[in-house]
């Protein structure tokens, strides 16, 4: 699988002033506690949720949505279908719970997404689903999962805005793969306001997804953010996705491996950075208001777009410069990849102007991408095994 608005008035002070002798600095401590947050991370195990996970245990206070006032981060749940992919760094930190579970499952998200005593602000961050490549052969498991478990989580979190007597928080994570692949979109960005009618599974279901986001904030359900990603290259290992090819031509390459390149090397993809994401992410998160946002909830985080022969050339120099043997490539026919989705039907450009607006960081650096890859992986494997 892997910012609330208080524009009106605070939940606190709702009730006549008592005659207590307290200070007005023990008043506004114990009103501080009253008024924490609990941060929610849904697919925490995943390749952008763990280094989420590893941002938030980091900060000891946020701004939820917009706000122009920090509260208390006292609770961080970090939920997947099996946790062993969260850092076991974050295990360490007394705010957080590790949950393991199916978010399709009422009762369990429920449980995960409920205030906290002394928490009045939750927001969930939902980086789970299941990838493109996966939803494409199991039609029904991908509808379960980014569809009907979406909608269950929305459920569950409305739920608790009706309790909290506010919408709370609701980060959406959907891909630039929803865009439909016609001749408007090939030919020019794809932008937040750009036909949607995907052509795959996984596309459409994540399409269903931001419009159902931009309704329940229309009527006050949730307070709706979604994040829309460009390929994340660099995850370790293999994975059953289109983009996959973008990362495995320097993944494997870097780890001494020969990698079969099934896709013409000058087709133009749009990619991402995953220390940008969590950047971005955060941000729509804790600093950008649902003013600002407006009805159309959805942004499209910061991409590049880029060749296999792009990559192929920026591999080559990182290698060099980190001292890294390199393994070979080798052109192969499209049926001779090992995706399920054997062509690229992702439109090649989008447009971040969006994002850029609401001050959301910008940066995607090839070089940087690919360092990432070697210093967090590559490098660690062989410290350890040292």
């Amino acid at each position: 699988w892997g910012h609330t608005v208080f524009s009106r008035t605070p939940l606190l002070n709702q009730h006549p002033l008592s005659h207590s002798h307290e200070t007005p600095k023990k008043k506004q401590k114990k009103q501080k506690k009253k008024m924490a947050a609990k941060v929610v991370v849904l697919g925490a195990g995943g390749l952008v949720g763990a280094r989420l996970a590893l941002h938030l245990v980091g900060e000891k206070e946020v701004r939820v949505g917009g706000s122009a006032q920090a509260y208390p981060l006292a609770k961080i749940v970090l939920f997947d279908l099996k946790t062993d992919g969260v850092p076991a760094a974050c295990a360490e930190d007394a705010r957080v719970q590790l949950v393991a579970g199916d978010l399709t499952d009422p009762a369990t998200m429920a449980e995960v997404v409920k205030p906290d005593a002394g928490c009045a602000h939750v927001v969930v961050l939902h980086l789970a689903a299941l990838l493109s490549g996966y939803a494409e052969e199991n039609f029904d498991l991908g509808m379960k999962i980014n569809l009907h478990g979406t909608l269950n989580v929305m459920d569950c979190l409305r739920a608790v805005s009706q309790t909290l007597g506010a919408p709370q928080t609701y980060v959406y994570v959907s891909t630039d793969y929803v865009a439909c692949f016609n001749e408007a979109n090939r030919t020019h960005p794809v932008t937040e306001e750009s036909f949607r009618l995907s052509p795959v599974s996984y596309g459409v279901q994540k399409a269903c997804c931001e419009l159902l986001i931009c309704d329940y904030s229309r009527k006050g359900f949730l307070d709706g953010r979604v994040g829309r990603l460009s390929a994340v290259i660099g995850r370790p290992g293999w994975s059953n996705s289109v983009s996959y090819p973008y990362t495995g031509i320097f993944t494997q390459t870097l780890e001494g491996k020969d990698y079969d390149v099934p896709l013409p090397m000058d087709v133009l993809y749009p990619c991402s950075s995953l220390s940008t994401n969590v950047q971005g992410l955060l941000h729509l998160a804790f600093n950008v208001s649902a003013d600002q946002l407006g009805h159309n909830r959805v942004v499209q985080l910061p991409a590049k777009s880029f060749t296999l022969n792009d990559i192929w050339a920026a591999t080559q120099e990182v290698a060099k410069a980190e001292g890294l043997k390199l393994g070979n490539i080798k052109q192969v026919a499209p049926e001779g990849g090992t995706t399920t989705v054997k062509e690229i039907n992702v439109c090649p450009r989008v447009d971040c102007s969006k994002a850029e607006k609401l001050g959301l960081p910008t940066k995607v650096d090839l070089h940087d991408i690919i360092s990432d890859f070697v210093h967090n992986y590559i490098k660690k494997k062989s410290q350890k095994v040292v």
